[in-house]
């Protein structure tokens, strides 16, 4: 097999079964390259999915070619994947160097819990300084996994003790009794304040007139049980905003990292819409932050490992399609070249500084809308709401 290029050719062992499989063990684009099957001088054009045991038997050899004047020595490492001599024991993050020869080389390091807080806490630190969120006060929800453990390590070190409460849900597989204990044990740790919600004393916070089991049963006929955490991440808000106008704490704080928001940023852009404003989002008189926005998820994670995987063991495996494909491909973009998400992140705050897609606050139902609510819809959430909750109560 022969790759070529713009500045020359190299010959190579197939890698995998397919061309595409050698294409990616050597961290190149399938789209960026045409295969050749080559006999005699004979050249057909043959799709990445090819076999290389079909194509011995039928062609010389393979051709594949660079479709741009890609200078791909510039970009990547000539050994992407060296063999480790020893087993490193932590949490492995790459990135892409220019070498003294203008050559790209790859820097690995690896990350220890401890190490991991640290980097996280001074994010932290940054943005509550940059924010003013100590002045506000802060609620924020710990959910047992990743995001919010080490956010809650973070804000425990860039907050004053009475301008900082947490909360964790409990309701079946959605927020788990589990998750729950993980929550307690780290800010009982921490020293933070905290309070755990069963059904029960969540209804009551939140002034439902059924049960949560009720409203659950009502969320699940009208937008499918794919749609569960929709379901959680909506409790949690409205926590939040109820606890932060009873703590006059006018700032909610969330574990959005990197991959979550450029998941749902590219989700709005693809579908035509203006995102929603990060890291600092307007709500009323309230405002919800994301304190470890530029944090990718592995960081995080990093933080409290076997809390995380704890967490990734008990979950449902429920979730909509569109979500599913937000999120692969939030993550393929760090992934296909290091830190390029955080580039696209930081490009796309900058384009959309002062454009950002508003919300509007809908008194009759206490929720935030975007403008993609409809009419038809905003009906039927609101007919839900009714069903549940007590109205003309607003919680903002």
């Amino acid at each position: 097999m022969v790759v070529e290029h713009v500045t020359g050719e190299m010959a190579i062992e197939p890698i995998g079964p397919t061309v595409a499989h050698t294409l990616r063990a050597l961290q190149l684009p399938t789209t960026l390259f045409q295969a050749y099957a080559v006999t005699g001088t004979d050249l057909t054009p043959i799709p990445p999915w090819s076999t290389y045991d079909t194509l011995r038997a039928s062609a010389d050899h393979v051709v594949i070619r660079a479709l741009r004047n890609t200078l791909f020595d510039t970009i990547i490492s000539h050994d992407p994947h060296p063999t480790a001599e020893t087993v490193e024991l932590g949490t492995g993050f790459e990135s892409i160097v220019q070498g003294s020869d203008g050559r790209a080389e790859v820097k690995r390091s690896t990350v220890t819990p401890e190490q991991a807080r640290r980097m996280v806490s001074e994010q932290v630190k940054t943005f509550v300084q940059e924010t003013g969120t100590a002045e506000r006060g802060c609620v924020f929800g710990v959910s047992g996994g990743g995001d919010s453990n080490a956010l809650a390590y973070g804000l425990k070190e860039s907050l004053p003790a009475d301008r900082l409460t947490a909360f964790t849900l409990t309701f079946r597989d959605v927020m788990t009794d589990a998750a729950a204990d993980r929550a307690s044990v780290l800010c009982q740790d921490l020293g933070i304040e905290h309070t755990v919600y069963t059904p029960e004393r969540l209804a009551a916070l939140l002034g439902m007139t059924t049960s949560l089991d009720a409203f659950f049963a009502d969320f699940g006929r009208a937008f499918g049980h794919e749609a569960v955490h929709f379901f959680g991440t909506f409790l949690i808000l409205k926590t939040a905003r109820v606890l932060g106008q009873a703590r006059a704490f006018s700032d909610l704080a969330f574990g959005y990292n990197r991959e979550d928001l450029l998941a749902e940023l590219l989700f709005m852009v693809m579908n035509g819409h203006q995102p929603l404003e990060y890291p600092v989002r307007q709500m009323g008189g309230q405002r919800l932050v994301m304190p470890v926005w530029r944090v990718p998820k592995l960081l995080l994670d990093a933080c409290h490992p076997a809390f995380s995987l704890e967490n990734y063991r008990e979950r449902d495996p429920h979730t909509t399609r569109q979500r599913s494909l937000a999120f692969y491909l939030a993550h393929s973009l760090d992934s296909a070249y290091p830190s390029f998400g955080l580039s696209l992140l930081d490009g796309m705050r900058r384009t959309f500084a002062g454009r950002f897609a508003s919300l509007h606050y809908d008194e009759t139902m206490d929720v935030h809308l975007t403008v993609q609510a409809t009419p038809e819809r905003r009906e039927m959430v609101r007919q839900i709401l009714d069903r549940h909750f007590r109205s003309g109560e607003p919680s903002h």
